[in-house]
C-alpha cells in the first residue's frame, strides 16, 4: 500500500462511531503516517444531525492528541464544509484549520433541503423535486462550483455523491455517452481550479458500493485533465480508515494514473504508483 495518509475521518464530535482517541489508535495500527479529521463543518441546520457537536472541543481535543501521539503519528485539523449553511450562504474557514474538505450533502428545491446520501428514497425525492435526473446533477454541479470558485477549501469531496445508491438502485448509467457530456463540462470547471479531488472508499466500507467515488468515467477525465488526486477512507468507524486503499490504488493505476498526492504537515505531497 502507498497510501500512508487518510484525511478524511470522522468521530464522535460529528457522526463518527468512535472517539478521536480510538481513531488515531485504529490509524497508527492501520500502517498510516498521516491521520486529519474532517468532522462536517456547523451549518446550524435543525434536520443536520452530522454537524460537529462542540466544534470549540473538537479542536482542542485535537491539539491535545497531537501533542500525546507525537512521533507516532501526525495529525491533522481538518473540517467538512458543507456547500451552504444556515441562511443560504457559503461557510468560512477558520484560520486554526490546517486544512478543508468540500462537500455537498444537500439539494435544494422550493424551499426544501433534499439529502443526496442519508438514503436512496431522500435522493429520489430530491430528484423529482428538481424535475429531473438531469435538471438534478446540473442543480448539483451549479451549486458545488460556485461553491468550489468562492471558498478556498483544498479538496473536492466525493464529487458525484448523488451516485451512493447506484449499484443497488440504479437511476443513471455512469458509463453513458449522455452521462459524460453532462459531466464532463462541470468537471472540467473544477479541474480548473487546481483543487485536489479525492478518492473517496467510504462507501465501500459502508456496503453501499463496491468502488469509489468517483466512477471511472470521471476519473478518466481528471486524468486528462492532469487533475491532482488523493485517496481517502470517509472512515467513520475505527478499522476502515484504510478500506480498500490497496485495490483504489490498483484501479487508478488501470486507468493510468501514476501518482496521487498526500497531505501531510508539509502540504501535499506527490507519491508514485
Amino acid at each position: 500500500m502507498k497510501t500512508f495518509s487518510n484525511v478524511h475521518t470522522h468521530c464522535i464530535f460529528c457522526d463518527g462511531a468512535n472517539t478521536m482517541e480510538e481513531m488515531v489508535q485504529s490509524a497508527i495500527s492501520e500502517g498510516l503516517k498521516v491521520v486529519g479529521f474532517s468532522s462536517h463543518c456547523p451549518t446550524n441546520y435543525s434536520f443536520d444531525p452530522c454537524q460537529v457537536k462542540d466544534f470549540e472541543g473538537y479542536l482542542a481535543t485535537l491539539e491535545t492528541l497531537k501533542e500525546q501521539y507525537k512521533g507516532q503519528i501526525t495529525i491533522l485539523k481538518g473540517l467538512e464544509l458543507e456547500s451552504k449553511v444556515y441562511g443560504e450562504v457559503r461557510p468560512t474557514i477558520d484560520k486554526r484549520l490546517d486544512y478543508t474538505i468540500g462537500s455537498a450533502h444537500f439539494t435544494r428545491a422550493n424551499g426544501t433541503y433534499y439529502s443526496i446520501d442519508y438514503s436512496a428514497e431522500y435522493l429520489n425525492d430530491g430528484i423529482k423535486a428538481a424535475g429531473g435526473l438531469t435538471n438534478y446533477i446540473n442543480q448539483y454541479f451549479l451549486d458545488y462550483c460556485d461553491f468550489a470558485k468562492t471558498v478556498d477549501f483544498d479538496i473536492i469531496g466525493h464529487i458525484d455523491l448523488y451516485t451512493k445508491f447506484n449499484e443497488k438502485n440504479p437511476i443513471i448509467d455512469i458509463n453513458s455517452t449522455s452521462y459524460r457530456d453532462l459531466v464532463y463540462p462541470y468537471i472540467d470547471e473544477l479541474c480548473s481550479l487546481d483543487k485536489v479531488f479525492e478518492v473517496n472508499t467510504g462507501a465501500i466500507s459502508r456496503g453501499y458500493r463496491t468502488t469509489p467515488y468517483p466512477s471511472a468515467l470521471i476519473l478518466k477525465r481528471l486524468l486528462e485533465n492532469k487533475a491532482r488526486i488523493t485517496i481517502t477512507s470517509d472512515s467513520h468507524k475505527a478499522g476502515t480508515l484504510t478500506c480498500h486503499f490497496e485495490e483504489t490504488e490498483n484501479m487508478l493505476k488501470t486507468i493510468g494514473f501514476k501518482e496521487i498526492v498526500q497531505l501531510t504537515d508539509k502540504g501535499f505531497v506527490t507519491t508514485l504508483l
